[in-house]
């Protein structure tokens, strides 16, 4: 397995002679993302009403989440599938970028299957958040909420460092395999993803670096660091995935594969008679 280190470096080498085209895709698909977001948000206030009439918790709420996660996912495919073309072929095709549709019934299971699972965790911490002061006062408590929440925030860490790696995974899977199942594409998946999640934690504050760094120059550094984090998160997933194009001498942390020694030969040539 290749390291996050080594993963920036093959992405920044990748990247060279790329970086007009990354950036301007990366530009497009944050205005389009937009774009789509404020739609729907739009539409939903103009036929359901507002949040005082269309509460969060409700049916019309729900769905107008699902609809985003879809969207959202959906482009995500279609960015990775961009990239992945790049890291491959060193080339670029528009036409990656509708990726996500290949198989659009399969990958909206797929992520339908994830919002739910999110959705389960918000709603829980929801309604504890709700009906817990209800029952225990904050005031008279207050040092059973600070427990409570320490051990919710640790919760919640270790459910992301055991779920989202595998969902970063699938996006990226779902962007070059067109035929497996849901059920099966989600099982093969964690199966080759859970064994690094440890890895992908340290590419993580790798990453969170690089976009603090952009956030100082005000977002604008952000147009440059999305291609270099989006082809480092490509690069590091495929060398899972394919973990045979990464066990040479090129990649000196990649596993080792270590060749059994051939059994000696026997010696097959008949012995004289001794005079």
């Amino acid at each position: 397995m290749i390291s996050g280190a080594k993963a920036f470096d093959l992405a920044n080498d990748v990247l060279k002679g790329n970086r007009l085209k990354t950036t301007g895709i990366t530009l497009f698909c944050g205005i389009l993302l937009f774009a789509t977001i404020f739609f729907i948000n739009f539409a939903s206030l103009l036929f359901f009403g507002t949040e005082e009439e269309s509460p969060r918790n409700s049916p019309v709420s729900f769905i107008v989440s699902l609809i985003q996660s879809i969207v959202q996912d959906i482009l995500a495919i279609g960015f990775y599938a961009y990239f992945f073309r790049i890291f491959k072929h060193r080339k670029s095709n528009l036409r990656d970028m509708f990726a996500g549709f290949k198989n659009f019934s399969r990958n909206v299971i797929v992520i339908l299957i994830g919002a739910l699972v999110a959705g389960f965790f918000s709603s829980l911490l929801e309604a504890l958040a709700d009906y817990l002061p209800l029952i225990l006062p904050v005031h008279e408590n207050i040092f059973f909420y600070i427990l409570f929440v320490l051990i919710i925030a640790v919760l919640f860490c270790y459910i992301l460092y055991k779920l989202y790696p595998t969902w970063i995974g699938l996006l990226i899977k779902m962007s070059q395999d067109d035929s497996t199942p849901a059920i099966d594409l989600i099982k093969q998946t964690y199966c080759q993803v859970s064994v690094y999640n440890y890895n992908f934690l340290c590419l993580s504050f790798r990453i969170m670096l690089w976009c603090f760094l952009g956030v100082l120059t005000l977002g604008i550094g952000l147009l440059w660091i999305i291609p270099l984090i989006t082809m480092s998160t490509v690069v590091f997933f495929d060398a899972i995935f394919n973990p045979e194009d990464y066990a040479t001498p090129e990649f000196p942390d990649a596993p080792s594969q270590v060749t059994p020694p051939a059994d000696p030969e026997e010696n097959t040539t008949p012995e004289l008679p001794e005079e």
